[in-house]
């Protein structure tokens, strides 16, 4: 990224931080938790502790940091090295991204580039580069309202999990959005938090149906109240629509018999696997599993948008083109040199697609298209800031 588009995000971040760095709620056991922040051009700090929220929001308004963190790990000694910190617990965190749901849609909206000629084109990245044969390519994902919609549907399912399986009162469980392309949901204050990373991964397995096997299915005593795996395969089973294959009727009652029948055949195995898929969660296990990383804040900015990492005390209603602008009243507008995007939705409007333009957008449609390494300032930034 050059200087100016550089500067101009980092103005941006300053403003923000500097209007609304009060909002940033200060986490449970604060004195506990470790923080860690980069700052534009540098690599992470982290390994910060703060005995309250006065002290780390003056760093916030001072440093004006691409990306601000904190763990969802409580220590003995959060600025210890890692092995001295003295482990306590960890707050449960799953992560839901667009990318990880491989939507048809990133046909349309994606980009990739062969590192070896130049060319950039939409689309899924190719094996090999059709103009030089080369297979240096990278890809660029970007999101869209079917992702976003994707994305939520799939945070409904894991709490569904959470809930029905887990025993998780709803109330326990905090949904926001990542500030990017899909959700975090932090399960607090539960019975869990004193699962390793091992516990961790065993309940990453379960949601994922990870080595799952069809043969447990394998009864016509199955019924769509049986808890956990078995039930959600045998309503998935009683909804499917009239003359669905393999079936040959349309009544549950009969459907499980006919699939005791002829489950040795290949159609009913595949289709006891779709079953299952369509049922697991997707979710970044890494997340899940890692008790020692330390998470995006809410009401933080996320440097590879400039959205707004928030929290959705509804997330039926929670739209995040128009609800996590960072600063929306901003009016000024800034040119910009775009090199490609798709068509994007911010602000109740939509932009794009561009390639190879000069255009003079909002400020927050610039900074999230320079922020994505789509654009570039075409002359130094004149953003104003209140903060020093």
């Amino acid at each position: 990224m050059d200087e100016n588009s550089t500067l101009t995000l980092r103005r941006y971040f300053k403003e923000y931080y500097f209007r609304y760095s009060a909002k940033i709620k200060e986490p449970r056991e604060i004195g506990s938790r470790e923080f860690g922040y980069f700052p534009f051009g540098g690599g992470m700090i982290r390994h910060l502790s703060f005995k309250e929220t006065g002290a780390f929001r003056a760093l916030l308004v001072k440093e004006a940091p691409a990306g601000v963190y904190c763990s969802n790990s409580y220590y003995h000694d959060p600025s210890e090295e890692m092995q001295k910190k003295g482990w306590i617990k960890a707050d449960l965190i799953f992560d839901i991204d667009a990318d990880l749901l491989e939507l048809p849609c990133k046909e349309d909206h994606d980009v990739w580039l062969c590192k070896l000629c130049g060319r950039k084109e939409f689309g899924l990245r190719p094996e090999i580069c059709p103009t030089c044969k080369g297979n240096r390519i990278l890809e660029f994902s970007w999101s869209c309202p079917a992702c976003l919609e994707g994305t939520k549907k799939e945070t409904y399912k894991l709490i569904d999990f959470l809930e029905s399986d887990f025993g998780i009162s709803g109330s326990r469980i905090k949904v926001y959005f990542s500030g990017n392309a899909g959700y975090h949901i932090e399960v607090i204050e539960s019975d869990l938090d004193a699962l390793d990373q091992h516990g961790r991964a065993e309940i990453s397995d379960y949601l994922t149906a990870q080595g799952a096997m069809v043969a447990v299915y394998r009864s016509a005593k199955l019924t769509p109240n049986d808890p956990g795996w078995r039930g959600r395969v045998a309503r998935y089973i009683r909804d499917l629509p009239a003359n669905t294959p393999p079936f040959r009727t349309n009544e549950f009652s009969k459907r499980l018999p006919e699939m005791l029948d002829d489950f040795e055949s290949n159609k009913i195995g595949k289709f006891l696997e779709l079953a299952i898929k369509s049922n697991a969660v997707r979710i970044d296990a890494m997340v899940t599993t890692d008790i020692h990383r330390i998470f995006r804040m809410p009401e933080t900015l996320n440097q590879k948008t400039g959205l707004v990492k928030r929290e959705c005390e509804d997330l039926a209603s929670f739209d995040p083109r128009t609800q996590a602008i960072a600063l929306a009243d901003e009016k000024e507008m800034i040119e910009i040199a775009v090199d490609i995007c798709p068509k994007i939705e911010l602000g109740g409007n939509s932009y794009g697609p561009y390639r190879n333009e000069t255009k003079k957008l909002p400020l927050y449609v610039a900074i999230y298209l320079i922020a994505k390494g789509a654009a570039k300032v075409t002359a130094p930034s004149e953003t104003k800031i209140h903060a020093s």
